[in-house]
């Protein structure tokens, strides 16, 4: 960055972020598929104001709360008045919602193709009305009661949820100002292009984000049981946060002991046990078994994989199931020696944050909006390159699938095409390869470091 007065870094600052809120409004107005074109230059133009605002905070800081949650307000309030575009999964929520309070039957049993004539059914993507929900019972219960009051009228349906993901977003703020994070890890969250597309979409997963850092902080304030109850919370309303809660638990117990590790463990075996028993026991879990061959076109999994499988290695079709079992072990390999690479010298939020991390980089399916398990934690630690590893993969999605199914076949779609299903994945691999590789080069050095202590000689006796 050129040498400026300070107080010509924050002229740039301010001009950053105001016109990071004006592009990232007006993309969520123009996301739709004709207009992918305009999307597309509007998500790029908020992302590279976002990077600029955070980068003159790190030299010369100029936030200050107020204007950070005006401009938040601004963007959030957007976000839920417009109608959500690309995705379908806030009617599938209502569809799932609509079955346990409208037609008294156990979504994670029956499916929403039972009920073709209902409206939300009717508004769902036609690929998913055969599934059966993946959601936690938390996220379902909450998805029942608001359709209750809500009807059969789409209007307060999409706007219960789209309601719902920003005040997550508000609470999560919220935390982090009273944690006293300061403005930087405020406006990491309010303001971020990533997160409020999360919002404009209406999707649960910045409730799981604000569970996850609500636990963090819960753990870095020593209050072990409430730090298990909000990490289960996060886990009941989607699996995945199981990966942060465990990430959280080695924390505590190398650092708090084994007495607040067991508290935690214990509260969260408890609330997720006692969660899932109350919605159907195994049956609830069953339909996690039919999402296991799902793979998403920027996963390195999909065609990447493929093409390695066939031309390299000559082998024939795959079984998805197959592929998708290799990168849940993989996934879990890797987020268990990032994880022990940083147990040490690390807080847990770099720990939740890194778990999240790993999954998003090396999981067979990966959408946009799952950037909202790890963004929030991670605001804790926004200087951290784990952070900006988050968000540069978060904005990488956000910009390849804004081309969204259905554009005509034109120059812009084949490139964001090839960028999203050949580049990306590549880069995603080999990021998380480095990742991996240094985490494993660190792992290796405490242990050799272990190993020389204990067999040194002992210090002979004075006198």
């Amino acid at each position: 960055m050129p040498e400026f007065h300070p107080a010509a870094h924050r002229r740039i600052g301010h001009a950053a972020l105001g016109l990071t809120v004006v592009a990232c409004a007006l993309a969520l107005h123009f996301g739709t598929v004709p207009r992918a074109g305009i999307e597309l230059a509007l998500d790029l133009i908020a992302l590279a104001s976002f990077g600029t605002v955070f980068l003159i905070e790190r030299r010369t800081p100029f936030l200050g709360l107020r204007v950070v949650w005006a401009a938040a307000a601004v963007l959030l309030v957007t976000a839920v008045l417009l109608p959500p575009q690309g995705s379908r999964d806030i009617w599938s929520y209502a569809a799932y919602g609509r079955m346990a309070t409208t037609h008294h039957v156990n979504p994670y049993v029956h499916r929403p193709s039972e009920f073709p004539t209902d409206p939300a059914v009717q508004r769902m993507a036609p690929g998913w009305r055969h599934t059966r929900t993946v959601y936690g019972p938390v996220f379902t219960g909450l998805s029942a009661a608001g359709m209750a009051a809500a009807g059969r009228a789409a209007l307060p349906e999409r706007l219960f949820f789209q309601g719902m993901a920003a005040l997550a977003v508000v609470a999560a703020m919220a935390l982090l100002a009273r944690s006293g994070a300061g403005p930087a890890a405020v406006a990491w969250v309010g303001i971020n292009p990533a997160v409020i597309a999360v919002v404009g979409g209406g999707h649960n997963d910045v409730l799981l984000g604000a569970a996850v850092l609500a636990g963090v902080i819960a753990a870095q304030r020593k209050r072990a049981a409430l730090a298990g109850a909000f990490l289960a919370i996060g886990v009941l309303v989607k699996v995945s946060g199981l990966l942060p809660l465990v990430a959280v638990l080695a924390w505590l117990a190398l650092r708090r002991g084994w007495r607040p590790a067991f508290i935690a463990a214990a509260t969260s075996a408890a609330l997720i046990g006692g969660g899932y028993l109350l919605v159907g026991g195994p049956a609830a879990l069953q339909p996690l078994t039919g999402a296991a061959s799902y793979r998403s076109r920027a996963s390195f999994w999909d065609q990447p994989a493929a093409w390695v499988g066939r031309h390299l290695l000559g082998w024939g079709p795959v079984h998805p199931g197959a592929v998708t079992t290799a990168a849940g072990l993989a996934v879990l390999s890797a987020a268990a020696i990032v994880v022990a690479a940083r147990l040490r010298d690390a807080d847990p939020a770099v720990l939740a944050g890194g778990a999240a991390l790993v999954y998003l980089l090396g999981a067979a399916y990966v959408l946009p909006w799952y950037a909202g398990w790890a963004l929030p934690v991670l605001a804790l630690a926004w200087r951290s390159r784990l952070a900006v590893v988050a968000m540069l993969q978060a904005g990488a999605l956000l910009v390849v699938y804004a081309d969204g199914p259905g554009v005509e076949p034109d120059l812009l779609h084949a490139v964001m095409r090839n960028v999203g299903t050949v580049l990306l994945p590549v880069a995603e691999l080999l990021t998380l390869l480095a990742l991996v590789a240094v985490s494993g080069w660190r792992v290796s050095s405490m242990v050799r470091g272990t190993v020389r202590r204990s067999h040194a000689p002992a210090p002979a006796p004075v006198g």
